[in-house]
């Protein structure tokens, strides 16, 4: 869902791409129906009289009989179903012809649009409006990732929607968007912050004043603190300055030995004389490209995941 420049804007309007997106689903579901009567419907008054008569044959004829009737009716099923399947075949080349016309004219794959589709349910159509001004007030502490935020935007908001993003918002929709968030269950506003949180690192990570917009705003929201402290411990790694936060003591603080060391190092691509500065700035690029909440990595996120965990271990071994 990546247009060359946002400004280019679709071809139509994203509602209006969502209604004839279901149009054409009706449209192709119709035409299956349509096509498919003609065989599906012989066969199955085929099958019918097949069962009917192998059950008059059990009180009426021996048994040998019966099965010669089985046998007797085989190859026509048989022929039947091999009609039916070649046909699908054909029919799906069909709405190959009918999506491809329509992806042309929407500028967006099907694929796009479910996912759009998909978005918009699990944001809630009634949270979208009391989405808006956090999402602003997140753009305008970094002004220059516009366009990038414009693209991440696009899978979730109408072309109106992104518009009155950067449009702006009145102190007073601020303050009435914390109040509809506060009353809200807290699987919804986790959904919230996870997604602020991912569009703050389209560019090259969380910027400080980015980061302490959304500790004050899970603040504001009254999440506890174990919830804060599990989204500082989550997306630390993908701010660009982050000398202040200090690691749980977890490991053991046995054997830090340059030889015990080594495998740290290699995992963060350092040698053993590496500054703090470049070890902060391994780890950081590193968590830029195998993060599991970045969007280029959807299709990996267990495989992140444990690449995180031990990029994460790395880390907190040589900065101590």
């Amino acid at each position: 869902m990546k247009p060359s420049h946002f400004n280019q804007i679709y071809l139509m309007n994203r509602n209006e791409i969502v209604r004839q997106y279901k149009r054409v689903n009706i449209l192709i579901v119709f035409l299956l129906l349509l096509i498919d009567i003609p065989i599906v419907i012989p066969f199955i008054i085929i099958s019918f009289i097949t069962l009917f008569t192998l059950i008059f044959c059990v009180y009426i004829i021996e048994i040998t009989i019966n099965i010669i009737t089985l046998f007797k009716f085989k190859p026509l099923i048989c022929e039947n179903f091999g009609k039916f399947w070649v046909h699908l075949d054909n029919f799906s080349l069909f709405t190959e012809t009918i999506t491809e016309k329509y992806e042309k004219k929407w500028g967006m794959t099907m694929k796009q649009i479910r996912d759009y589709i998909s978005h918009r349910k699990q944001l809630g159509e009634k949270n979208i409006p009391y989405l808006l001004p956090y999402i602003n007030r997140l753009c305008q502490l970094n002004n220059g990732a516009r366009e990038e935020q414009e693209t991440f935007l696009s899978a979730l908001l109408s072309e109106e929607e992104i518009q009155r993003v950067f449009d702006g918002f009145s102190d007073s929709q601020m303050e009435d968007a914390i109040l509809y968030w506060r009353k809200k269950e807290l699987g919804e506003k986790k959904e919230l912050v996870n997604l602020l949180f991912k569009l703050t690192v389209e560019q090259d990570g969380i910027h400080n004043d980015e980061w302490n917009m959304l500790i004050h705003m899970m603040a504001q929201l009254r999440f506890n603190n174990r919830y804060i402290e599990y989204f500082k411990d989550r997306y630390f790694s993908l701010r660009t300055e982050f000398d202040d936060y200090k690691w749980k003591d977890t490991l053991s603080q046995n054997d830090y030995s340059v030889d015990n060391l080594k495998p740290y190092y290699d995992l963060l691509g350092l040698t053993d004389d590496a500054s703090v500065e470049e070890i902060k700035q391994a780890y950081h690029e590193l968590a830029l490209q195998h993060h599991p909440d970045l969007p280029k990595n959807a299709s990996r996120i267990e495989e992140c995941e444990e690449l995180m965990m031990k990029i994460n271990e790395a880390y907190e071994r040589l900065r101590r």
